[in-house]
């Protein structure tokens, strides 16, 4: 199974529409999109399962104050990478940002380029 940023490929595919919108979805229009537009052909208990599973991660959340569930994504996609990066630099590499980009560099001496990135980002934070 792919991963994306710690989704399963489905599960980021359905967050992705939740970006985009930027907005409030109902149940039936998160299903007529992917039914219609992406030609998935998913039955209710499919989209049922895939929106309880991002509720239970924190990705979306539900308003119901209206006659019906409205689903909304409670962070943006670079919330999330943002989160997911930093998790896996806890989990992968002891929560060091050294080795965190030795291991992005594969060891080998970072160009002029990203070196002066480097150098301006780390000056913020001085």
């Amino acid at each position: 199974m792919d991963k994306k940023y710690g989704l399963t490929s489905t599960e980021y595919e359905i967050m992705e529409l939740f970006w985009d919108t930027d907005g409030k979805l109902s149940f039936k229009e998160v299903m007529e999109y992917f039914n219609s537009t992406k030609n998935k052909n998913w039955k209710k208990q499919t989209v049922s399962t895939f929106l309880k599973i991002l509720q239970d991660k924190g990705l979306i959340a539900s308003d119901t104050s209206g006659k019906k569930y409205q689903y909304y994504a409670t962070c943006t996609r670079e919330k999330h990478i943002n989160m997911w990066v930093r998790q896996m630099m806890k989990d992968s590499f002891d929560n060091s940002m050294g080795q965190f980009l030795m291991a992005f560099s594969g060891g080998e001496k970072l160009s002029e380029k990203d070196a002066e990135e480097l150098r301006e980002y780390l000056k913020k934070y001085e």
